[in-house]
């Protein structure tokens, strides 16, 4: 719910409700993490820099849902790196400004990924670099040129999905977040996701 009606219904100050939402949202970084077996997507999706909510902004403020200045990846959007198995293990990471880097890569999954794992990701270099160094199969999914599905079972289709359904939470529920939060919100809808697909609740 809205900050807002939190505050009405256990009828403590804004501000209150901001920082419990938070405290509850820090202790999702602790939720294990399970490595990625099989066959792995990974794609990176961008969040326009927002500071939402600062008294201070170092730019001209944006009206909600304003586009960047520059055309294309630019340093002024922040890059999520989005991957899930076939068997639903999932981790969002924000791993830095503008195009990632194989560096970027390695750290929000390198740890992860087994080399008997097979990675199916975009055509960018970066994933290409990340798949040798770490002796992994890698199937490139060139969308630009309109290959969507490689031998059947290749493919990003999953991460696309979850870039839909993460983008439409942000966008509808919170009209966006603050840049310095958005890792709490990726860890907040990760633990959505695998409470909604799981047989336990």
């Amino acid at each position: 719910k809205s900050l807002d009606k939190i505050k009405v219904a256990l009828n403590i100050n804004k501000k209150t409700a901001f920082d419990w939402r938070h405290k509850i949202l820090s202790s999702f970084q602790d939720v294990e993490k399970k490595d990625f077996n099989g066959i792995v997507e990974s794609d990176e999706t961008f969040f326009l820099q927002s500071e939402k909510g600062s008294k201070s902004l170092k730019r001209s403020g944006r009206k909600r849902g304003g586009k960047s200045s520059t055309r294309g990846i630019s340093g002024d959007q922040v890059s999520v790196i989005v991957t899930s198995d076939r068997s639903g293990s999932m981790d969002l990471t924000v791993a830095t400004m503008g195009r990632i880097a194989k560096k970027d890569i390695d750290n929000a999954i390198g740890k992860r990924i087994g080399k008997e794992s097979i990675l199916c990701a975009d055509g960018h270099v970066s994933y290409k670099g990340f798949a040798i160094d770490n002796c992994i199969e890698h199937h490139p999914i060139r969308v630009d040129l309109k290959q969507f599905v490689k031998g059947k079972i290749y493919h990003i289709q999953h991460v696309n999905s979850i870039d839909s359904r993460l983008k439409k939470w942000i966008g509808y529920r919170f009209s966006g977040v603050s840049s310095k939060y958005l890792q709490k919100y990726l860890n907040w809808f990760k633990a959505k996701e695998r409470l909604k697909n799981s047989k336990e609740f």
